[in-house]
């Protein structure tokens, strides 16, 4: 995969993000669902998909929480404060919201497994003008099986949780494995990676009525 990219703006202006130099965008070849951008690889399968998701409310958190541990990282150290205490129980339900969200993915049968836990950093610049959001990235891998064969594909993600707005918005960046091996493999899904991580410093909210 290239790791040129070019600016790209979504939903009428609202966003502006990236897109891999000379990537399709989906729209012009079939309908596209109003909360979702879709942009397809025109050498590979790989896929980069923006969405604009409803904000999965503390109670489904919870609920993956105890359904999920397997998933999430291992709890911090104990912390030294009421305050980090707090945003310690935040963020865990944070990483709840975000397996919730990757299972919504999955068809019936699929398994799902991480790479990289979901995993906060700090809140790009987009953000940082009304001080909103709150940042997670990481990559998993999604394991499908049929009669024929086994099939996984590789799943870097950025999620932006937008309490305020109700919202989660979130980027899916998509390496199926069946396709490409070796070198080509790993330059694909490194790629994706380094995309992803991009986005993380250059998406941007110019329209926040966009939410609502």
């Amino acid at each position: 995969m290239t790791t040129t990219y070019t600016p790209q703006p979504l939903y009428g202006g609202a966003i502006k993000a990236l897109i891999p130099n000379n990537w399709i965008d989906a729209s012009t070849l079939r309908q596209i669902p109003d909360h979702q951008e879709l942009y397809l690889s025109p050498t590979t399968l790989s896929t980069l998909i923006y969405e604009i998701n409803e904000y999965v409310p503390t109670s489904t958190s919870l609920t993956t929480l105890t359904n999920y541990t397997h998933l999430l990282p291992p709890s911090q150290a104990q912390s030294q404060s009421h305050n980090q205490e707090k945003q310690r129980g935040q963020e865990s339900l944070d990483r709840a919201a975000v397996i919730y969200h990757l299972h919504d993915l999955l068809d019936e049968g699929d398994e799902l497994d991480m790479i990289i836990p979901p995993t906060r950093v700090t809140v790009g610049k987009g953000f940082e003008e009304k001080g909103k959001g709150r940042r997670y990235t990481g990559c998993a891998v999604f394991k499908s099986t049929s009669k024929w064969k086994e099939t996984t594909t590789k799943c870097w993600f950025l999620v932006v949780r937008l309490e305020e707005q109700e919202t989660d918005l979130v980027v899916w960046g998509n390496v199926p494995g069946g396709e490409l091996s070796g070198e080509e493999l790993r330059m694909e899904e490194e790629g994706m990676g380094a995309l992803v991580g991009a986005l993380g410093r250059e998406l941007k909210v110019v329209e926040w009525d966009l939410f609502g």
